[in-house]
């Protein structure tokens, strides 16, 4: 899985340099479901469909992930549909998204993830933004460290 990204795994990283277009994918994220709200914030802006599937328990984590995530997704203009056991998100031009305040549901993973769509897509505001605090205390720091490195 990488979109039309260039991915290299060395042992003690991973780097991900991005593609000029980002190209959806279908994956079964049963073994990595807490990737599933950063996936789907970057599957926003890919110009094919993205499915992700085998997550339904992910109902029943932190917060409601699949529920939670169409909720936020739908709210910023996104074409998504609710499935079973995942989520199904479709193309939409960048600027027919709007910003708009998110709630986070006192999730980690859902704050991180909306922080990501609002690099992208202006006037988004997080209900919750210092819940990130409970898995990465830093990562407002470091969001704002890589935006202001050249390259990333």
């Amino acid at each position: 899985m990488n979109m039309g990204c260039a991915v290299v795994h060395e042992d003690t990283r991973t780097t991900v340099v991005g593609a000029d277009e980002l190209i959806g994918v279908e994956v079964d994220m049963g073994g990595m479901s807490d990737l599933v709200p950063t996936l789907a914030a970057v599957a926003i802006f890919a110009s094919t469909p993205t499915r992700i599937t085998g997550v339904g328990f992910i109902r029943h984590k932190e917060s409601d992930r699949i529920g939670d995530l169409v909720e936020g997704l739908v709210s910023l203009g996104c074409d998504v549909t609710e499935e079973q056991d995942g989520l199904l998100i479709r193309p939409v031009a960048v600027e027919n998204l709007v910003g708009t305040m998110l709630k986070t549901h006192d999730d980690h993973r859902l704050a991180m993830a909306w922080s990501l769509v609002a690099l992208r897509v202006s006037g988004i505001v997080l209900d919750e933004p210092n819940v990130i605090s409970k898995s990465w205390p830093e990562w407002w720091e470091v969001r704002s460290s890589l935006l202001a490195t050249p390259g990333h």
